[in-house]
């Protein structure tokens, strides 16, 4: 369904106090403009609360601890331990004591394994609650003061300057070349521009506001407080986010279905024959030990802790590759993804302008290298972008200075940093009038004046002296602009005038540049008859076009995501030709079709999900209400989605999706939180093996799944055959626990290791139909396979029964040399089954042959302590009364032998014979 948010919900996000004149907004904060007293921001902080938003709540150790218990598995095993201390206190020699209190160890141990795994998170994401500065500068009683940033209030006078992040909502009073990145709270990679409110008349526009969670990227400002906490749109945001219900992970489904399945299946059956165990007249009291036994032998004891250690190992993996998995469940979500949504900024490209395009002259060159530097162009564009330029240049200190003793790093506007940048590294490269760099270009000349970039205007200018005493402006602005003011144009190393035509051409080529998304500026030079370009003589030098661009990793990322039949989304709150631009360039799409905001609002359900249905289709200028609508009409689709984000804006979405995957270094608390998995790299490149860790992990849970079931079948028959025929009962329930705990585990958990198979990434994700434990893994393990082994087992039991001398109908007791020795076999039969079973689940479709000559340590490990344990159960004395057990004569084992060629073989052959095999997703 489709998510309703209320007017109430948008308002709250809305721009406050818009359309006021200065006075009327004064008077509805009751201040005078000039800061509070102690006193009255004592009694507002009341009023309003902190200037707090709780992104992460810590959780208590102890109720993440209570909270493993309470799962549906978990309180199967626990139920099951129950059942195994009533059979205990009814028969207390037939082992059900230590059944159960070794099912209430695997809860304990598989609880333990989890909570240590949540509890790094945890600790984790509480390091990260850093997002909303600890301590600011407000005026309060006349003075400038640093203070606490939860006691601002409205009303208050905040100071900022460059590098800060805006700790409220306000409305800038004054200010100095103000530029703010809104990017974690809009997607725009553009930094935007902020005017203070005018003094006289002056009515508030969304010029003049500031927002909570922006940064200062240039400038500095005294900002009227207006909105604190939850009441600011950051705030507004993080509710929406908290708002939202995540649903069950696919593995939660299927790990429900499971429990399901099996509680039912083990209830019946013991059902079952209890009462017919009561029609024949057995004893009340053995059939309701023996309907326990059924029970218990159905459950799967060791496929808990397994599944846990699985994901859990899976999760240890990412971390290396700098994914924190906040939920282990979450990796194999990751698997049957069949779309990634995705934010622009920051994830798909670097949130770091570029310089893209060069227009010099009347030609096109490259941005950078050889053939930019031999162009008559160069030297005059090198120039104005170095001079014409306000950034702030540093020296790297510390071991990168030793790496790079002369590297410069810049901060300011970033469009002015990409300039810098672009002069250092090809001044150093030998650019002519840029030889040595930004700053070697710089010394040579005196600045005389300098214009800062004004909204308005929409140009830049600075005045410089020649060391021969000439004087010179350089400008850079709007194309438009500027041109409008050059007569002249720098065109082949010669200065000639400007034709009417040329002057088209150039307006048009820049208008192709914003038309592709770029953000374009006009470089011009000339002799300063006044302090502005308005009167100064321009020569026109060129365009430079600049973008933030993908990051390097991303395009064979999104060609993985392609090839393994995953769709990408894109939905940003950027511009609409940027975000087509980056999309196309991606090979995301290579029509777009843009769907910007006002549109995606007036869409209902259905009309979003036929535009959807168009796999050109990308979202441009949408609100975080709207990236979750996309969200919800994806997953009313069918499909599983994954969403990518780092702002405030991407938190509901986030949510939303069914797996959310935010960015670490980049990424707002808000986001982190909302998400399951953080990237620490912030690197794009890393979901793609996520995605193929998610496959593998999910093939290998099947893997071990159809391993541990298959040994269900012998555990359940023996108990069947006893109740129904004159027979003593072939295995006892500590044996049961033996295989399911001691001899099952290692062989399951190396399954869980398996390296992924060749085609995993090859073939499209699986279907939200498709069951983990499908009817097909029970007919394998139940029907098939199971049944091999119980044959096998029970050829070997009745071998030594009759070779014994024991005829049909016969009494034997329990402790009887010769029972104790063919339950032995019996349970000696299923183990060396098993070792054949393992090798043969090794490959899911494929012939598991040549796996067997590729070591796997937790097989082979698990393999010796299988034989490790049924040789001494079977051979020590001192063993023999616990598990029942006595030696066997050689031709025993010989028979034994048998069981893994025998299983390996049987498996490889129903491969082989099961048509379409290798095309198919399941066992």
């Amino acid at each position: 369904m489709r998510p309703t948010v209320s007017r109430t919900a948008r308002a709250s996000a809305a721009p406050s106090f818009l359309g006021l004149e200065r006075a009327a907004l004064l008077a509805a904060l009751k201040t005078d403009g000039e800061g509070l007293t102690s006193a009255e921001a004592r009694s507002r902080l009341r009023r309003h609360g902190p200037n707090e938003i709780v992104f992460h709540r810590a959780r208590s150790p102890l109720a993440m601890l209570a909270a493993e218990f309470v799962a549906l598995f978990p309180l199967l095993l626990l139920v099951a331990a129950g059942l195994s201390f009533v059979a205990h206190a009814l028969v207390p020699e037939g082992g059900y004591g230590l059944i159960g209190g070794a099912l209430l160890g695997v809860v304990v141990l598989n609880a333990l394994v989890s909570f240590l795994q949540n509890y790094r998170v945890e600790k984790l994401m509480l390091s990260f609650l850093d997002y909303i500065p600890r301590r600011v500068a407000l005026k309060r009683d006349g003075a400038k003061v640093l203070l606490d940033a939860k006691a601002v209030v409205p009303g208050d006078v905040l100071f900022i300057q460059e590098g800060d992040k805006v700790s409220a909502d306000g409305i800038v009073l004054a200010c100095e070349r103000l530029l703010l990145d809104e990017s974690a709270l809009t997607g725009e990679s553009e930094p935007v521009a902020r005017r203070a409110l005018d003094a006289d008349g002056g009515r508030v526009e969304a010029e003049h506001r500031v927002v909570s969670g922006a940064t200062v990227v240039g400038g500095n400002a005294r900002v009227l407080v207006t909105r604190t906490g939850r009441a600011t749109g950051l705030g507004a945001v993080s509710a929406l986010a908290q708002g939202v219900t995540a649903d069950l992970t696919p593995m939660q489904q299927e790990l429900r279905r499971f429990v399901r399945r099996i509680t039912v299946l083990a209830v019946g059956i013991g059902v079952v024959f209890f009462a017919a165990g009561m029609a024949i007249g057995n004893p009340f009291l053995a059939n309701l030990v023996f309907a326990v036994g059924i029970i218990v032998a159905n459950v799967p004891e060791g496929l808990l802790p397994t599944v846990t250690l699985a994901l859990t190992q899976s999760s240890v993996r990412m971390s290396r590759r700098n994914a924190v998995i906040k939920h282990i469940l979450s990796v194999e979500t990751l698997g049957s993804t069949t779309v990634v949504c995705t934010d622009k900024t920051g994830t798909l490209t670097r949130n770091r302008l570029h310089v893209e395009r060069l227009f010099l002259g009347l030609d096109e060159v490259p941005a950078g290298g050889p053939d930019f530097r031999a162009d008559p162009g160069a030297r005059p564009a090198v120039e104005i972008m170095a001079l014409c330029n306000g950034v702030l240049a540093t020296r790297d200190g510390g071991a990168r200075r030793n790496a790079h003793r002369d590297a410069l790093r810049f901060k300011g506007d970033p469009t002015e940093v990409a300039l810098a940048e672009l002069v250092e590294r090809e001044g150093r490269a030998g650019a002519p009038g840029g030889e040595g760099g930004f700053e070697a270009l710089r010394g040579r000349f005196e600045n005389v004046a300098e214009r800062p970039f004004d909204a308005d205007a929409k140009y830049m200018s600075a005045t410089w002296r020649t060391r021969g005493g000439t004087l010179f402006m350089t400008v850079k602005g709007a194309p438009g602009v500027v041109l409008e003011r050059c007569a002249r144009m720098h065109a082949e190393g010669l200065v000639r005038p400007l034709a009417g035509a040329e002057r088209e051409r150039l307006a048009a080529r820049a208008d192709a540049y914003a038309d592709e998304g770029l953000r374009v500026l006009a470089l011009a030079y000339g002799l300063p008859a006044a302090e502005d370009a308005e009167a100064a003589d321009l020569v026109f030098v060129g365009l430079v076009a600049l973008v933030d661009p993908p990051r390097r990793e991303v395009p064979a990322a999104v060609a993985a995501c392609r090839t393994a039949g995953v769709r990408i989304v894109v939905m940003s709150g950027d511009k609409a030709e940027t975000v087509a631009y980056i999309a196309k360039q991606l090979g995301i799409v290579t029509a777009p079709r843009v769907i910007e905001g006002p549109e995606l609002e007036a869409m209902d359900e259905a009309a979003l999900v036929a535009a959807l249905e168009d796999e050109q289709v990308v979202f441009a200028r949408i609100a975080p209400a709207q990236k979750l609508a996309v969200v919800s009409a994806l997953k009313a689709m069918g499909h599983v989605v994954a969403v990518t984000g780092d702002g405030v804006n991407d938190a509901p979405a986030l949510k939303r999706a069914d797996i959310g995957i935010s960015m670490g270094l980049r990424g707002t608390d808000v986001a982190k939180e909302a998400s399951d998995i953080i990237l620490l790299d912030d690197n794009f490149a890393t979901i793609v093996r996520a995605i193929e860790e998610g496959r593998a992990v999910y093939d290998n849970i099947r893997k071990f799944v159809t391993y541990v079931l298959t040994s269900n079948v012998p555990e359940i028959l023996p108990f069947i055959a006893y109740v129904l025929l004159p027979i003593p009962l072939p295995i006892t329930v500590v044996q049961i626990l033996s295989i399911d705990l001691i001899t099952d585990i290692l062989p399951a958990i190396g399954l869980g290791n398996e390296p992924p198979e060749a085609d995993v990434m090859r073939r499209p994700p699986r279907s939200r139909d498709e069951r983990m434990v499908s009817a097909r893994i029970f007919a394998r393990s139940y029907g098939f396979i199971g049944l091999a082994e119980s044959a096998l087992s029970f050829g070997v039991f009745f071998a030594v029964l009759h070779a014994g001398g024991w005829t049909w109908g016969a009494p034997l007791a329990a402790d009887a040399p010769l029972y104790r020795q063919a339950a032995g076999a019996f349970l000696a039969g299923i183990i060396f089954c098993q070792v054949g079973n393992v090798m043969a689940c090794r490959t899911a479709r494929q012939s598991a042959l040549p796996h067997l000559a590729r070591l796997n340590p937790w097989i082979a490990a698990g393999v010796a302590l299988e034989v490790a344990f049924i040789v001494t159960v079977v051979e020590a004395p001192g063993l023999h009364r616990l598990f029942t057990t006595a030696p066997l004569p050689a031709w025993a084992w010989g028979a034994v032998l048998l069981g893994p060629p025998l299983v390996f073989g049987l498996e490889e052959l129903r491969k082989l014979l099961a048509p379409g095999r290798r095309k198919r997703a399941s066992p």
